[in-house]
């Protein structure tokens, strides 16, 4: 009988082939990312009370470790469910806010997508390896990763700006109180157009916000690497 191209894992009462092993543990770091990025942001901004948002460094990791579909399931499904159950159902907190503050889904999934761009570069081959990124140095990397944050710092400030307007300026909306309230009211002082308030008033808390989420995400997307990898081959 021909030798197999893939071990075989075992796993609970019986053997699954590799790719459906990888599989699941994948769909269980995402599910690990969304309590984490619920963890992360009460412990900062809640018993902390530091204005950053701090919800999305386990869904860099996700993106980073695994690709598009499992960032977006983290993200944009799993993390905004757990965090409505908790506020909403549990706490009984935040129901009126709850539908505005999803729209801001648009800024996790831009944040996604650049992170992907920025994972070929920096790591090439989509598929899950325990292997270290190997086509440049650490410093390399870290570059990159800068340049990643900086982007990142200015998209999600237009995005999140350009909702912010459109939901509490134009709409209406129900609004939550958010870190960047502070500096907006300053910006009004001085007579800075509403929309253009919204947009700069986020750029001092997104560029440490997303100077710590893609550092700290690229890290743990190292240790998904690593568990969720199929096993080597042993003869």
């Amino acid at each position: 009988m021909p030798e197999r191209n893939h071990c075989i894992t075992i796993m609970m009462d019986g053997k699954l082939p590799r790719e459906r092993a990888v599989l699941w543990k994948i769909v269980l770091c995402c599910l690990i990312s969304a309590l984490g990025n619920i963890g992360f942001n009460s412990l900062v901004s809640g018993v902390l009370k530091v204005s950053l948002y701090m919800d999305t460094v386990f869904t860099v990791a996700a993106a980073f470790a695994f690709g598009l579909w499992p960032g977006v399931l983290t993200g944009a499904l799993l993390y905004p469910a757990g965090d409505g159950i908790l506020y909403n159902v549990i706490f009984n907190t935040r129901a009126n806010t709850f539908w505005p503050t999803n729209v801001f889904i648009l800024c996790t999934i831009s944040e996604i997508l650049l992170v992907c761009f920025f994972r070929v570069k920096i790591r090439p081959g989509q598929s899950v390896s325990p292997e270290e990124p190997s086509f440049a140095s650490f410093i390399g990397i870290a570059a990159q990763l800068m340049v990643l944050a900086a982007l990142d710092c200015i998209i999600i400030s237009v995005i999140g700006g350009i909702i912010d307007f459109v939901l509490h300026g134009l709409l209406a909306a129900p609004k939550r109180i958010y870190p960047e309230d502070i500096f907006k009211l300053g910006l009004y002082r001085n007579n800075v157009p509403v929309l253009a308030a919204a947009i700069l008033s986020r750029i001092p808390i997104n560029i440490v916000d997303r100077f710590i989420a893609v550092f700290a995400g690229y890290g743990i997307s190292l240790v998904y690497r690593k568990y969720a990898a199929p096993c080597s081959r042993r003869r």
